[in-house]
């Protein structure tokens, strides 16, 4: 039998000082909690780890969002820091909504759906004096997904190569399988085994699903912005998998960045015990999308984000 989510499955949300704790339902008895707080070398605030029951399946040891690699300066941003230990960037204002209604201090209550805006600074890698841009990430946290989108706004005096950006990453604990639905691992693939592949070979790319022994966890980036990968030529890669125990969406590749451009992309986190479909052709499973519940799918043409009335 497939669970399907409460359409309006509440949460319990506790908020001590800055860290957030949110936990919702998943299949059967089983709960889901999500750690928000500051984390990664550069204390920048972001969900930090996610649990199912007492096992945690996801924590910010390492980028979870972001980072740039300005070519020939180095790293900005997420868990890399400057070039003698400083931080390459910083988070300037954290506000949390529960249910449309801003939050501060110690709260404990229920709620059907939270928001969670930060502001990061990231600093140019070449002149840490001055900075990059300011990177503006929602989350919002509906029963198993964390839909997130980010806008940055580039603040550099001068144009800067973008050698890569990695927007979307996932910090998996125990992953053993890997699918790309439209790309190269079509099949569950053994994570040894999974490297990397490139636009031209998958234009259709969207979304990847790790599975471990406690659960599946999928990362859907949505067509929107950098999302339709216009940043990245045919023959950069659009996926890496099994590299510093993450995988991730690749978003900006050797693209130059000039003062006053903004980009901007989205895609949800969702963590499930079991998917609604899964055969070579059909794979689909249930998590919410813009406050709703909706079923996340792939098949031989496109994905899709149905929402559930």
């Amino acid at each position: 039998m497939v669970f399907i989510f409460p359409a309006k499955a509440t949460m319990h949300v506790t908020l001590g000082g800055e860290l957030l704790l949110i936990q919702s339902q998943l299949e059967g008895q089983h709960t889901i909690s999500y750690e928000f707080s500051r984390c990664m070398a550069n204390h920048l605030y972001t969900f930090s780890r996610v649990l199912v029951d007492t096992t945690m399946v996801n924590e910010a040891t390492s980028d979870n969002i972001g980072p740039f690699l300005i070519d020939g300066a180095g790293w900005t941003g997420g868990n890399h820091l400057l070039a003698g230990g400083l931080p390459s960037a910083y988070t300037d204002s954290v506000r949390i909504c529960v249910d449309g209604r801003r939050i501060t201090n110690d709260f404990s209550g229920e709620a059907q759906c939270v928001t969670v805006c930060v502001d990061n600074t990231l600093l140019n890698p070449s002149d840490p004096s001055q900075k990059f841009c300011t990177e503006s990430v929602t989350y919002t946290i509906c029963g198993n997904s964390i839909q997130v989108s980010a806008t940055h706004h580039y603040l550099n005096r001068q144009p800067l190569t973008v050698a890569r950006y990695y927007g979307m990453q996932s910090m998996m604990i125990g992953e053993t399988e890997i699918l790309t639905p439209g790309g190269e691992y079509s099949r569950w693939t053994p994570v040894d085994s999974v490297d990397r592949f490139t636009r031209k070979s998958a234009p259709r790319f969207h979304q990847f699903i790790e599975k471990s022994n406690t659960c599946y966890a999928a990362a859907f980036l949505t067509g929107a912005g950098l999302g339709d990968h216009h940043l990245i030529s045919d023959d950069d890669v659009v996926f890496i998998g099994n590299s510093w125990s993450k995988s991730y969406h690749k978003l900006i590749g050797n693209s130059t960045i000039k003062g006053g451009e903004v980009t901007h992309w989205e895609g949800v986190y969702t963590w499930f015990l079991s998917p609604l479909v899964s055969d070579p052709d059909y794979f689909s499973y249930i998590g919410y999308f813009n406050g709703k519940q909706a079923v996340f799918s792939h098949n031989k043409s496109n994905d899709h984000i149905t929402i559930l009335k």
